[in-house]
């Protein structure tokens, strides 16, 4: 189990992340693609999967597959279908490798439990893909927009690389030591993402990945993606945690938390208002 030490544990809180190159090894690399390629599969070639505009979702769960814009799930057919994804969700427990990985790795549980203290709770599981060429912006924003977890620096996200991930094909970008700043007001635009004037992204740093790499980084640290413009698929996995001792409040509560300093409402459930 990778235990952080003092210093790194205080790089985190000063940065509001921290990056790894060697989080997985090599074999559990290819099985997380192999459990990504068959849950794919499985979907794209389930006769009763519930089509949910961009979205396919298996009955009885809450496991989906997202695809990029512009692609109409009809065309699963097509034999590129994996080539068309945008994004997996609620899938740990759909592969007993990905739920290994959430649930059990020693240096990614490890990592978890030097910053939130012991017995962190995985809250959400997405695998977040970026296609050669046509792989979509995420815009920039705070992970805690989307939640309701209190306190705000109760939630950590990890970032694992399964593809190498660089500038061209869309690796992640962060403020370092922009959580200090607290919640930043959020708005429907392309995506839930951060009003413009509320960053500047010249300060912003790349954080290129090695296959296996991985980026740890606080609930309230602004991050974004670019486009893929690459030929090279870029696939990664990321996992939520939250502190044992947190709780989920109703959005009108958090509301009232995650809010700018002079009192405005910033999350993304208050942007839809």
């Amino acid at each position: 189990m990778r235990q952080l030490s003092q210093e790194q544990i205080q790089q985190y809180w000063r940065d509001g992340y921290l990056s790894f190159p060697d989080v997985l090894t090599t074999d559990e690399i290819e099985q997380a693609k192999t459990a990504l390629s068959e849950l794919v599969q499985r979907v794209a070639n389930s006769t009763e999967v519930d089509k949910r505009g961009s979205f396919w979702i298996m009955p009885g769960t809450e496991f989906g597959v997202q695809f990029e814009p512009g692609y109409s799930p009809q065309d699963a057919s097509d034999g590129d279908v994996e080539l068309k994804v945008r994004k997996l969700m609620w899938y740990c427990d759909q592969h007993p490798h990905l739920s290994y990985l959430s649930a059990h790795h020693p240096r990614i549980c490890g990592v978890i439990e030097s910053l939130l203290g012991a017995g962190p709770l995985m809250f959400q599981d997405m695998a977040l893909i970026k296609p050669p060429f046509i792989g979509s912006e995420k815009p920039w924003h705070q992970d805690d927009a989307y939640f309701s977890v209190v306190p705000l620096d109760a939630v950590c996200g990890v970032w694992i690389a399964l593809d190498e991930a660089t500038v061209e094909n869309g690796c992640m970008h962060v403020l370092p030591g922009g959580h200090k700043v607290g919640p930043r007001k959020h708005f429907h635009g392309r995506d839930c993402e951060i009003v413009e004037d509320r960053l500047n992204p010249a300060l912003a740093v790349p954080v290129e990945l090695p296959p296996g790499g991985a980026m740890f980084f606080h609930g309230l640290l602004p991050h974004q993606t670019p486009p893929n413009s690459s030929s090279a698929r870029r696939r990664a996995l990321q996992f939520h945690y939250r502190a044992a001792t947190s709780q989920i409040v109703p959005k009108e509560q958090y509301d009232s938390i995650f809010i700018e300093a002079d009192g405005t409402p910033a999350s993304c459930a208050a942007a839809r208002l």
